[in-house]
């Protein structure tokens, strides 16, 4: 059975990809995004512009799953 602590899992640095968009050329509004191992479909976020030394925030599939329901209009506050 896998930890559900999110952030007892080691996620490798090389497992992150930049995802930019809507500001223009400057890049300021790129994450990286990662998903974390076994777990499926749960994700760590960083500051791109930070690279490794960025703190992540963690979401598990339910969270994310909320968090598109919200976002476009599909889940109930």
């Amino acid at each position: 059975m896998a930890n559900d602590d999110l952030y007892s899992v080691e996620v490798e640095d090389e497992a992150f990809r930049k995802l930019c968009g809507g500001n223009g050329l400057t890049l300021e509004g790129c994450v990286s995004i990662a998903e974390i191992p076994e777990h499926e479909g749960a994700f760590a976020i960083r500051d791109s512009k930070l690279g490794a030394s960025s703190p992540t925030l963690r979401f598990s599939k339910a969270e994310m799953d909320d968090f598109f329901a919200a976002f476009s209009g599909d889940g109930a506050a």
